[in-house]
């Protein structure tokens, strides 16, 4: 990681099919952040159309094309922005995807891989999946986006911090769920996957993750960042719209590295020919 970076994350509840006022939204949370002095801000997966979108998929869908276009690339104009949203790539198909915008340009495009597609989920029936892990660079270092289900499969993040980089920025549809005891499951599971991903790989993770009702799906948010070493820097409520502000120092990203550099010496070679003996079969 090369510069810190003072970001923000929105915890936000955004319009089911509006992308017009989901835009406006966007654009009036990213001019307070830049009079802030954030150079990051961070939206939930498909903030500029809400999740349960159904038929209405295809016609919230953007791409270059899109009069809309200039305005999410605008968004950008002075400072860094990830947003997700419904991208038509250009053989038609619709992904659900996320976007790093900087300097007025798409600076990187993450389709979601891994599309759930059981129990209240039922994103297989209308997006296409990605097949695709990268990273990017970005002027604070090197990133990659992670939507949501993909957290919840460590070759994902494996994939991602082999490639390089220094901050996951996780984006999250996930929805609330309440044990026995009155606590929010979901989002304690949430926190534990993502904190040990910090702490197992040395990187930053940011989470940034709705919240709001949409056709009975009640999404918890509980958004948060953990440090280097796994330490919760800002973590926000379940339930409730919110914003968090957070500072990542290269400093503390090489201190991390030194007192765990046991990701530096992964055997993907053995990982690689365990894989190819078992013929790519599941646990």
């Amino acid at each position: 990681m090369r510069r810190p970076v003072r970001l923000r994350v929105v915890q936000s509840a955004p319009l089911l099919g509006d992308v017009d006022a989901n835009l406006a939204a966007h654009a009036e949370t990213i001019a307070e952040a830049a009079d802030d002095g954030r150079q990051l801000v961070v939206f939930p997966e498909l903030s500029l159309t809400g999740y349960a979108l159904g038929d209405l998929v295809d016609a919230v869908a953007l791409d270059p094309s899109h009069p809309r276009w200039p305005d999410l690339l605008a968004l950008s104009a002075k400072i860094d922005v990830v947003v997700g949203f419904v991208e038509r790539g250009g053989d038609g198909w619709l992904h659900n995807a996320a976007a790093y915008l900087s300097g007025g340009r798409l600076l990187h495009l993450h389709r979601k891989t891994y599309l759930p597609t059981y129990g209240m989920f039922d994103e297989g029936r209308f997006f296409v999946p990605g097949d695709t892990l990268e990273t990017f660079e970005a002027p604070w270092g090197r990133g990659a986006l992670v939507i949501c289900e993909e957290a919840w499969h460590p070759s994902v993040v494996h994939a991602a911090v082999g490639a390089g980089a220094h901050l996951l920025i996780v984006t999250a549809n996930a929805p609330g769920r309440r044990p026995i005891d009155g606590g929010w499951e979901s989002q304690r599971a949430w926190r534990a996957i993502l904190s040990a991903y910090a702490r197992l790989y040395a990187v930053g993770v940011v989470f940034a993750s709705r919240v709001g009702w949409e056709e009975g799906l009640l999404f918890g948010g509980a958004s948060a960042v953990w440090g280097f070493a796994g330490r919760t820097i800002a973590q926000a409520r379940e339930i409730e719209p919110e914003t968090l502000d957070a500072v990542l120092e290269p400093d503390d990203f090489r201190r991390a590295r030194i007192a765990n550099p046991a990701h530096g010496v992964e055997r993907d070679d053995l990982l690689i020919e365990a894989l190819e003996r078992a013929g790519g079969r599941s646990p």
